[in-house]
Parts: C-alpha cells; structure tokens; sequence
C-alpha cells in the first residue's frame, strides 16, 4: 500500500505531461502552462508547453523510482509517505517551471513590456 502512495502524485504528473505532449491543447485559460507571456503568443504557449511537458514527465519519472524503493524498505507510516510525496510533487512543480522559464527567455528574449 505505501508504494502506491509514493506513486501517486508523480503518476498523475506523468499522465498530465503526456496528455500535454499528445494533444497539444490550444492556448486557453483552463488546461496547460499558462503564464502572462505563454498566453500573449502561440509559439510561446506551444513550445512553453512542451517543454514543461517534458521537464515533469522527466523529473516524475526520477522520483517514482526511489518512491517505489526506498518508501517499502526505509518508511513505515503512511503519513510519512504522503508528506514525501507532496514534497516531490512540490520539487516536480517549481524545478519544471525553472526550467520553462529559462527555456522561453533563451529561446523568445527578454518579454517587452
């Protein structure tokens, strides 16, 4: 049981990255990485997208594996894991979005005000 919960947040992060990667929604105000300058032009919200796709589908994929061996074997209480877990989703989220913006600012510039 611990290890699906080790599992869960970075599986639905993988899912989310893929239905990105494959779909490739249009830019709206519900689903996707919106940001004032991914929103303000289609190839910033399609490569923005993208690439912030990739980084979670990537760093999600890094931490089911410790999640799966490392939770059965070191932690015992439940409350534990989903703490562990939070705090990956958490790194997931702030590491990609670090990611995304570093990417958009070399590949777009500076965003003129």
């Amino acid at each position: 049981m611990k290890w699906i919960m080790g599992l869960l947040l970075p599986t639905l992060f993988s899912i989310i990255a893929l239905i990105l990667l494959v779909a490739k929604p249009k830019p709206n105000s519900v689903f996707g990485y919106r940001t004032l300058r991914s929103t303000s032009d289609e190839r910033v919200w399609y490569f923005a997208n993208k690439v912030w796709s990739i980084a979670i589908l990537l760093i999600s994929i890094l931490f089911c594996i410790p999640a799966v061996c490392l939770v059965n074997s070191l932690v015992e209480d439940v409350l534990t894991v989903v703490l562990l877990d939070m705090a990956a989703a958490l790194i997931t989220m702030f590491a990609s979005i670090i990611i995304t913006q570093i990417l958009i600012r070399r590949k777009f510039g500076k965003p003129r005000n």
